[in-house]
């Protein structure tokens, strides 16, 4: 495409032919415009107009929390025919007849090898889906950006030849190919234009600062061609936390994720772990409540994100993937493509009821997700339970085996007393927590232990009927644990037993029992991770904490 040179400008001496002509027309009442003056009105911020190829399309694109999100029918009609949307609420892309590029050749081919549904959250505007604008840019050769000041969201394909122009002034666009156009803006010297089309002298451009309608190609110094921008995205590589101890912390999330603006400052943390991933009821189906939102919040505040994969605590659900080689290779892909979708930083497997005997596969599905992991520049880790004798909870775990494949294990040290105890007790009392340590060093190296903290606690009340004694509880957090013992008018004092704040009341034939967790219960748990050299903390879960618990975690950190 060629463009001809930009043509000369003489100064010219003002003269009063503008002036008279001007309020000649005026006086006989002629419409004039006045295109140096006017400019388009920009669109609701919360509807930006779609530019695609240098043109404004009839698609809306709806913003909903600083997220662009783009309807599902443009995909469908300018990107991806073979899109298909279900109507119970899912946006599927099929790796049957693509190529979906991942980090590297042998990903690509695994994927392609094994075809899965990816699965992509949605949002929903008058029965309309639309799907985040990440996943163009993930899923397809595209560029896409949103210019709020601008009203506009551009996506520009990158596996094309482009014709950029470059001015050396300050160039008028406008919104036709006709001097007596509106203006859309002015973009200052040097700007890049992205020029699609070419009529007569001028030209329908882009700018990489939202400014999008026609130039004079008088205004365009000079062009040059560029080549297809597109290429298998480089290897995700997280950041690393240097010498800093881990220090993680779980959020819970059964099918809504939090509202990020009600999170508060929680200085010292360095990773949170989403409880997003699970295994489905159809066999190699994973489930997927991930969202892009989440991981922008966390990653502006500097949290890695390893985001959790549970087995959903279903023994014959999980027997069914761990012992099928074709369902694994496809937990896998789905894993690795969710994995490169959000930018994660890394994976955390907590897989728990297993059954004894396909220990031996849950080391080999290990053994086979975690170098694929390792290869798109992600962190692996695995949650295992205390060391116990029983089968589906603690023989499951072949850990010796586990930790030689892994980056890290976090050693789930609670539930001393579980839910459904027949006895009241601490939810981990300090020298169970360091005995716990103990047995786990003995098949885990320090470096790749992470201590499993509770930032929770239970009350226990126990129901005196004749000779026997019926134990029920009640999961508190740190607040409102607290706050049941102001409202019963006692006060906990420390068990030496425990080495953690208890207190009980007895009303008629009822007794309830708490041990208190709290800043210091926490600070006496870091001390024993110091102790022993582990790689960090991890706990169980954000939103059962009080506030100072993250000054005492800081401490710790910066150790």
């Amino acid at each position: 495409m060629s463009i001809g040179p930009r043509a000369s400008r003489k100064k010219r001496r003002p003269g009063l032919i503008w002036p008279i002509l001007f309020l000649s027309l005026i006086s006989v009442g002629v419409a004039i415009a006045l295109p140096s003056f006017l400019y388009v009105e920009k669109p609701p911020a919360s509807r930006p107009d779609l530019i695609f190829r240098g043109e404004k399309q009839g698609f809306p694109v709806v913003i909903e929390r600083g997220e662009a999100y783009v309807p599902f029918r443009f995909v469908k009609e300018k990107i991806d025919p073979n899109a298909f949307w279900d109507e119970t609420g899912t946006v599927v892309v099929t790796t049957k007849d693509k190529v979906v590029k991942l980090k590297t050749d042998s990903l690509t081919a695994h994927v392609n090898q094994n075809p899965v549904d990816l699965k992509v959250p949605v949002v929903l505007e008058n029965g309309e889906p639309y799907i985040p604008s990440s996943v163009l840019e993930t899923l397809y050769p595209l560029s896409a950006s949103y210019y709020p000041d601008e009203g506009v969201f551009i996506a520009r394909p990158r596996d094309e030849v482009s014709l950029v122009g470059i001015s050396d002034s300050e160039v008028v666009v406008r919104v036709s190919p006709s001097i007596l156009a509106r203006r859309t803006g002015v973009a200052p010297l040097g700007t890049e234009f992205h020029i699609h089309t070419v009529e007569g002298g001028w030209l329908r451009v882009d700018t990489n600062e939202g400014l999008v309608g026609w130039v004079s190609a008088r205004d365009i110094a000079r062009t040059e061609k560029r080549a297809p921008s597109y290429s298998p995205p480089k290897d995700y590589t997280p950041k690393p936390l240097g010498s800093r101890k881990i220090a993680l912390v779980w959020e819970q999330v059964e099918r809504r994720n939090p509202d990020t603006s009600k999170i508060g400052d929680m200085p010292g943390l360095n990773v949170i772990s989403p409880t997003w991933f699970r295994l489905g009821e159809k066999p190699g189906e994973v489930e997927n409540y991930a969202d892009f939102r989440y991981v922008s919040w966390a990653h502006e505040r500097g949290y890695q994100v390893w985001a959790l994969f549970s087995n959903s605590f279903e023994l014959e659900r999980t027997r069914a993937v761990l012992r099928d080689s074709d369902l694994r290779d496809k937990v896998i892909s789905q894993i690795l493509m969710y994995a490169r979708l959000y930018s994660l930083d890394g994976i955390n497997i907590d897989f728990e009821n297993v059954y004894q005997d396909d220990a031996p596969y849950l080391t080999q599905f290990v053994r086979e997700l975690t170098p694929l992991l390792h290869e798109a520049g992600l962190t692996v880790s695995i949650d295992v339970t205390v060391k116990s004798l029983s089968p589906t909870w603690s023989m499951c775990y072949e850990r010796s085996r586990l930790a030689e494949v892994v980056d890290y294990v976090m050693l789930m040290a609670y539930d001393e007393f579980y839910a459904g105890s027949p006895v009241a007790g601490p939810t981990a009392s300090l020298p169970w927590t360091e005995w716990t340590v103990q047995k786990t060093l003995e098949e885990v190296p320090a470096e790749k232990l992470v201590l499993g903290v509770p930032f929770y606690t239970r009350l226990w009340t126990e129901v005196k009927d004749g000779s026997r004694v019926k134990v029920s509880q009640t999961a508190y957090g740190m607040t409102s644990s607290e706050a049941w013992v102001r409202s019963q008018g006692i006060e906990a004092s420390i068990d030496p037993d425990t080495g953690l704040r208890y207190a009980e009341k007895t009303t008629g034939n009822q007794t309830h029992k708490i041990w208190l967790e709290d800043a210091t219960s926490i600070a006496k748990r870091m001390e024993i991770a110091q102790t022993y050299g582990l790689a960090g903390i991890a706990a169980w879960r954000r939103g059962f904490e009080t506030p100072d618990i993250w000054d005492v975690i800081s401490g710790y950190v910066e150790r």
